[in-house]
């Protein structure tokens, strides 16, 4: 989870928990979905798969995040509903990237002054959307819950991150570098209702414009996971609703290319290794020139470096073996490359999957947050090497992970899962829950 899930992470059902079916009716005719998201590019981007998805597919759809993801949003069909917030500028901030991967509770009251009003903006446009829509899906970091007590009837989560369910399989993913006996799992996800006490302050100040009555942080509204069970298997003691659906990953479209440089550069004849760590900044004692040229003294291959965000004030070194470049669609890039090395963000790593790719997984966000948790689980499917913090990496362990990714094994695993992957349809199974819940919604309305 990035940098603003540190800070903001985060209904009463009143249906049934079982499936229905109803021959009668679509429950897409005329239904209102909202979505609605914050935090960085790996928030968001789940929902405007999931939303164009649901768009395509018969619904009214209203996608809501910051204003700084309009241009983001500008690529799918869909209705996006921007509130103001600039999440690059809080994580620009020098003294809070001195605190990354450090005590999120030390980073939440350094964060006050630029994360509040943030807060408080997207809360007046998600309020807005509670009342148009008929079912709202949101993310927990939004702290819909908190505010929508009256309208839990038409609430549904939803996250790429198994960190809101409590389960005896495995502990919280956001505190997977502790070595916790499996007895505590469980408990470890009272760490989540820890980070809401954080952000208090703004929520009661909304409650109390609004009139809005008490009610507690979480509300036990159901859950869509965007999360693929072939690679993590759903736990067993999950309520039943609370599903995993499958990765939500947009098909890439057949007429979409690379530019012309960038497709020459993959088409080589040498293996390319991809490098990028996406909207976290880059932080190591050594110079990530230094670690491609190390890369290159040793290995035949040519280095993909994306800047993104993380990267984007540093120098690389480019050559005929070397390309950096700002951006390009990783479901389009990454069935071109051979291997990556990447930060552990959710979606990257659920794209790496399902192109079939071995992956290592250097997390930048560490001790605290979900990406130790993905490489840990790339390493379980022996499709990822074991995962490294990035301020911890060497070089010595750098040329280590790719001796073991370029290695036959890892990448026959990587192509078997793939295929596994493939075979789910991880938004058609959204979408069918989705019915399903629209279905309840429309039929107690006509009841009432």
């Amino acid at each position: 989870m990035e940098l603003i899930g540190l800070v903001i992470v985060f209904c009463i059902s009143t249906f049934t928990n079982q499936t229905v079916k109803h021959p009668n009716h679509q429950a897409s005719d005329l239904m209102k979905i909202a979505l609605c998201s914050i935090g960085s590019r790996g928030d968001i981007q789940p929902f405007l798969v999931l939303g164009e998805y649901l768009s395509q597919n018969g619904f009214q759809v209203k996608v809501s995040s910051a204003k700084m993801y309009q241009s983001l949003a500008s690529n799918y069909e869909l209705n996006y509903v921007p509130f103001e917030g600039d999440y690059e500028a809080i994580m620009d901030n020098e003294a809070l990237k001195k605190e990354m991967g450090k005590n999120p509770f030390t980073i939440g009251r350094q964060l006050k002054e630029k994360v509040y009003p943030v807060m408080e903006n997207s809360l007046e446009t998600f309020y807005e959307l509670l009342q148009w829509a008929d079912l709202v899906i949101y993310h927990p970091k939004t702290l819909i819950d908190s505010i929508a007590y009256e309208m839990s009837h038409k609430l549904m989560k939803a996250y790429v991150v198994p960190a809101f369910t409590p389960t005896k399989a495995f502990a919280n993913p956001m505190l997977t570098f502790l070595p916790l006996p499996k007895f505590l799992n469980k408990l470890s996800y009272k760490f989540i209702n820890a980070m809401v006490g954080m952000v208090n302050t703004p929520v009661k100040n909304f409650k109390k414009k609004h009139n809005l009555p008490k009610s507690n942080s979480l509300l036990d509204s159901p859950i869509i996971y965007g999360i693929s069970p072939v690679f993590l298997e759903r736990p067993k003691d999950f309520p039943s609703d609370h599903y995993f659906t499958g990765f939500w990953i947009k098909e890439p479209a057949r007429e979409k290319l690379l530019e012309k440089p960038l497709e020459d550069f993959m088409s080589g004849q040498k293996n390319v290794l991809i490098i990028t760590f996406g909207s976290m900044p880059y932080q190591s004692e050594i110079v990530i020139n230094d670690f491609i040229k190390a890369i290159l003294d040793k290995f035949d291959v040519q280095i993909l470096i994306v800047k993104a965000w993380g990267l984007k004030d540093v120098s690389i070194n480019q050559s005929e073996n070397v390309m950096a470049i700002d951006s390009a669609p990783f479901d389009v890039l990454f069935p071109k490359a051979n291997c990556v090395i990447h930060h552990g963000g959710a979606g990257t790593t659920a794209i790496a999957l399902r192109s079939g790719i071995p992956q290592f997984i250097c997390p930048v966000l560490h001790p605290v947050g979900d990406q130790y948790f993905w490489g840990k689980q790339t390493e379980k499917m022996g499709v990822g090497v074991h995962p490294i913090p990035l301020k911890k990496l060497s070089i010595p362990q750098v040329l280590a992970a790719i001796q073991q990714m370029t290695q036959g094994e890892m990448k026959m695993a990587a192509k078997k899962l793939s295929e596994k992957i493939k075979a789910e349809n991880g938004l058609a199974k959204a979408k069918e829950i989705i019915e399903d819940r629209c279905l309840q919604i429309k039929d107690c309305k006509e009841m009432a």
